[in-house]
Formats: C-alpha cells, structure tokens, sequence
C-alpha cells in the first residue's frame, strides 16, 4: 500500500473523531467555559484531547 494514502487515512479518521468529541462537548451540560476548554483541548491536540474526554468527559444518561 501507499505510504501516503494511508497517512491521509488515519489524518482523515484523526479529523473524525476530533469532530465526534466537538460535537457531544458541545452537546454535553457542562458550563459554557468549561465547554471552551474541552473544545480548545480537543482542537490544540485532537488524539489526545479525544482520548481524555472519552475518558474523563461527562457521560449522557
């Protein structure tokens, strides 16, 4: 396989999962600025950030 295109792969599921934790941050009950937080998190370092509100973020019931 390509080098490249599995590069773009995982660059493109990186996106998708950064977008997924947006998306339920900005859906969760969390304050306004703690929303910004999570979101500036998830944005500044996606895997990262994504792995710690997966983790940590809150749950929906």
């Amino acid at each position: 396989m390509n080098t490249n295109f599995i590069i773009v792969i995982a660059g493109f599921v990186l996106l998708l999962m950064a977008l997924s934790a947006i998306s339920s941050i900005a859906q969760s009950g969390e304050t306004r600025s703690a929303k910004a937080r999570w979101i500036a998190l998830v944005a500044l370092l996606p895997l990262l950030g994504w792995a710690i509100w997966l983790g940590r973020g809150p749950r929906r019931t």
